[in-house]
């Protein structure tokens, strides 16, 4: 089975200035799928372009990073309210009780309703940015969750800083919410195992290769294999041979490596059971459809 990265930005630059070539290597590599995730309203549909000009090899993700939310904080109060008819304003909303708050996330609902999707994401907490304000942050979330659970997609979460709040969050949601992918995570093992019962697997980026990541290494070392998804992040996280802002999707062997030496097993092993993972969560298989293979159709709920 060959190798998927499941987060790679592949419109960014300066990937996207080579795409041909950064696809060619990707696929020398033993690289076959490719998921892109998305941070705003731009980069959501810059994905969908492109899942649907190579159907059945990259896939698309809608969502709100944490980073742009300084300018869209207002949009996950409409959503909330139709998940709660009568939700329970807080001091700090940013939105008046009294109105509907709709208009920044009607985008992302619109989006995930015409398809193309195979996930909802980046989206979560990052108490790392400047200024943070993490009460924001998780009303966002929420929404972009429940879009996920009604749209029966997983969610790729990005977590800084803020581990044991995405706990609460995600188990206040409980079974039967979206699951998804842990975007390069960096938390204990402990951690990604509550997280592991409520459908949610650990991405494993470039910092496994590097051999001064002791604590990020035995977090992985510890984490069943069928619990672990492999990406690159590209082209942000370095790895041990390429420093930040050059990696390429075609690293995550690298990073397969990196596993398979920490997990005490043969490459090929954690090739097949990452993969097999990742295809499950995101339903990829190939498709000839002008969908792009990235429309997986209605699906359930995850537990």
């Amino acid at each position: 089975m060959a190798l998927v990265d499941t987060h790679v930005h592949l419109a960014d630059m300066p990937l996207a200035g080579d795409l041909p070539g950064v696809l060619a290597r990707a696929r020398a590599a033993g690289v076959d799928a490719f998921v892109v995730p998305s941070g705003d309203e731009a980069t959501s549909r810059a994905a969908r372009d492109l899942a649907r000009r190579h159907p059945g090899e990259v896939f698309a993700a809608a969502g709100l990073h944490p980073s742009f939310l300084p300018s869209a904080q207002a949009q996950a109060m409409g959503f909330l309210r139709k998940l709660s008819p009568e939700p329970k304003p807080t001091r700090d909303d940013p939105v008046d009780p009294g109105t509907d708050g709709a208009p920044a996330l009607a985008w992302l609902e619109t989006m995930l309703a015409e398809g193309g999707f195979v996930a909802v994401g980046e989206t979560g907490l990052d108490d790392v940015i400047p200024r943070a304000d993490l009460d924001a942050q998780e009303r966002v979330f929420r929404a972009q969750a429940g879009m996920a659970r009604e749209a029966g997609l997983p969610l790729i979460v990005h977590v800084r800083g803020a581990f044991e709040r995405l706990v609460r969050v995600l188990e206040s949601i409980g079974p039967g919410g979206p699951g998804g992918v842990l975007h390069a995570f960096g938390g204990s093992a402990e951690i990604a195992a509550r997280l592991r019962r409520l459908g949610f697997l650990r991405g494993v980026a470039g910092g496994v290769t590097r051999p001064e990541a002791v604590k990020l290494r035995a977090a992985v070392a510890r984490t069943p294999l069928d619990a672990l998804v492999l990406e690159t992040d590209a082209p942000y996280i370095g790895t041990f041979r390429r420093p930040k802002g050059t990696v390429e999707p075609a690293d995550v062997a690298d990073i397969r490596d990196a596993v398979a030496m920490l997990h005490g097993v043969a490459p090929g092993e954690v090739e097949a059971r990452t993969s097999a993972a990742a295809r499950s969560l995101f339903r990829l298989s190939p498709a000839t459809s002008n969908s792009g293979g990235s429309d997986p159709g209605p699906r359930p709920n995850r537990q």
